[in-house]
């Protein structure tokens, strides 16, 4: 704190250099009204340094550069009022304002004629010119190529897509979206009044976990891949804070099944003491005490995240980050953890991060990035309105992230400047690495926004008049797919739909996950899409023995033997002999299986009986 307090000083200095002269202070009077201007100056500019908490850099970070300007500013107008009220240019006399303009003149001259007064403004003049000299080194018109090497872009097939996002394993889709996650947590805090009336549900994180610790009362969580969304209990308001100083745990919420929620007040048997939170005040809110306690003065902050270790510790996570091109170009250097509970602060690289940080490069970082690599391939008059815009590409509005093989991807998809719902492709940058994938599609495809327009046109969905949430993306048998879970006016999921990203015709919806994907599947069968299947598809023709056979929403769904790991799925109306088809039954089938969980059959036979 000392080095904002020493700013602060050195702001005071500052404005006084510009301010007084010795004539100026002549009495008592005037001695008490200067000395009680600089008491409140200092007052100012330390608030500003202790709540806004400025970047201790002398360039490449805007706070104190601002508020150097703001120092000068109402100093040199204080210096200039001061000047004129010790002059005799008559200013309270009711002249004609031709008169004063002619004096104001004169006096302009007169005043910056003499040295010292000229010296004054001289601070003011340089935090003036300053921003002039760093938007010509920060500017995209000057630094296109700058900003376009700033996210390294690999190309790749659009049939490589499988290889790196696995098969939809329809157990860990997503289906609770941030805005419920909020409210499921609200839920669950207000099961207990008396958590309920001191603390609120944080801003939940996504993460993707694995790891096995005991809760309230010995209950054993465990989780393997498992996206989950984790949330601090925070202070309701400052009175709170200081009464209470800490918040007994957080929330953990199933991604995948909103009935599985978990206020944790306890870990491995101790009880829980949340001291370093967003909510709190002095010392104690999360990112001074990582400024002001960890001495990371001079390092911009980003992107708080609040993740559990695998044993369940809660930890807040928070990217370093520099300016790379002038005042511009941010870059994540690593994140920084802080310890909830015991404030221990522990900087690393991005290559040494603990494996179970899902996020170290923003969001917001990310997608600027990627909006300056498809303008400015061809330099920046290349992407003006009025030029032709030859290969300027932008992403598509919105950006989620995507889990596969316990990695975490950020995804947008990708147009072309003129298009308005058509996509050139997609891409998928992780979020530990910065490692860039452009999938350019071999068919036009189409945006997040008309993926949801699609989906909210459906039959059922527009009669009732529900809403699809905000697009992720899957790979359902080798096609990238979006994947979006109804909600009625109140928030609450009614359903699911899939829906291809490169046609529009490719869609399967129900109130079930499993039925909304085995539609979705025989729509990409029907239209002859399903030959884009992905990297491990084998033809199979089995002889086997039904270990178990259940009908769901229409469909039957069959466990083999000789298959075990897959759901196969079918329909009476094509294979007669399912409905009368029981567990031990010998059967002849056919398939194409890769790596989705859910397998439809081609061919089916119950080699136990003819019709």
């Amino acid at each position: 704190m000392l080095n904002y307090l020493f700013l602060s000083v050195a702001e005071l200095v500052l404005f006084i250099a510009i301010t007084f002269g010795m004539e100026q202070v002549s009495d008592k009077k005037s001695l008490k009204f200067y000395l009680g201007l600089c008491g409140g100056v200092l007052l100012a500019v330390g608030a500003i340094n202790y709540f806004c908490m400025p970047t201790l850099q002398w360039w490449g970070f805007e706070g104190v550069w601002i508020e150097t300007a703001l120092v000068s500013a109402v100093g040199f107008g204080l210096a200039v009022g001061f000047y004129i009220d010790q002059s005799d240019l008559g200013w309270r006399e009711k002249e004609a304002i031709q008169k004063r303009r002619k004096e104001l003149k004169a006096f302009s001259k007169e005043w910056f004629a003499e040295y010292k007064d000229w010296a004054r403004a001289l601070p003011l003049i340089i935090t003036l010119i300053a921003p002039i000299f760093a938007w010509f080194q920060s500017a995209e018109v000057w630094n296109p190529e700058k900003y376009v090497k700033r996210l390294d872009v690999v190309e790749v097939a659009d049939t490589t897509f499988s290889r790196n996002i696995a098969a939809v394993d329809i157990d860990k889709v997503i289906t609770v979206d941030l805005e419920l996650a909020k409210k499921v947590g609200d839920d669950v805090l207000g099961n207990d009044a008396g958590l309920g009336s001191k603390t609120q549900i944080g801003n939940p994180t996504l993460q993707i976990f694995t790891g096995t610790f005991t809760i309230n009362g010995g209950k054993k969580l465990s989780f393997k891949d498992a996206p989950i969304w984790v949330a601090p209990l925070e202070h309701t308001s400052i009175f709170k804070y200081l009464a209470n100083g800490t918040t007994p745990g957080y929330v953990i919420i199933d991604a995948t099944n909103s009935d599985k929620r978990y206020l944790v007040t306890e870990v491995n048997g101790r009880p829980l003491a949340l001291k370093y939170l967003e909510s709190a005040w002095f010392n104690d809110d999360v990112e001074r005490h990582i400024k002001v306690i960890g001495g990371y003065l001079h390092k911009g902050l980003n992107d708080h995240s609040f993740e559990i270790d695998p044993n369940g510790q809660p930890y807040w996570v928070l990217s370093s980050y520099e300016q790379t091109i002038g005042f511009c170009g941010e870059e994540s250097e690593g994140p920084i953890l802080v310890n909830a509970e015991t404030g221990e602060i522990k900087a690393y690289t991005i290559a040494d991060a603990p494996e179970w940080v899902d996020r170290i490069q923003p969001k917001d970082f990310i997608r600027e990035q990627i909006k300056h690599w498809g303008e400015y391939q061809k330099g920046y008059l290349n992407a003006c309105w009025f030029a032709r815009q030859d290969g300027v590409m932008a992403p598509t509005p919105g950006m989620t992230l995507v889990y596969s093989h316990g990695k975490s991807y950020w995804y947008t998809g990708i147009k072309s400047a003129a298009s308005d719902a058509g996509t050139n492709g997609f891409m998928l940058v992780d979020t530990r690495t910065k490692e860039a994938k452009f999938y350019r599609n071999a068919l036009p495809g189409f945006n997040e926004d008309a993926a949801r327009e699609i989906a909210d046109g459906q039959e059922t969905a527009s009669a009732a008049s529900y809403k699809a949430t905000f697009p992720v993306l899957y790979n359902v048998r080798g096609i990238p797919t979006y994947f979006m879970v109804y909600k009625d006016v109140s928030g609450n999921v009614q359903g699911y739909c899939f829906v291809s990203s490169n046609n529009r015709s490719a869609v399967g919806c129900d109130k079930l996950k499993s039925e909304a994907l085995r539609k979705y599947q025989d729509m990409l069968k029907a239209l002859k899409l399903d030959g884009m299947t992905d990297s491990k598809v084998e033809a199979v023709s089995l002889d086997a023995t039904v270990r178990g056979i259940v009908l769901e929403e229409g469909s039957y769904y069959i466990l083999l033997n000789e298959k075990q790991g897959f759901e196969f799925t079918g329909k009476s109306s094509n294979f007669p002999e399912m409905k009368w088809t029981k567990t031990g039954d010998k059967v002849k089938v056919t398939f194409n299986i890769g790596e989705d969980k859910v397998v439809p059959l081609e061919s089916f036979d119950n080699l136990s009986f003819d019709i």
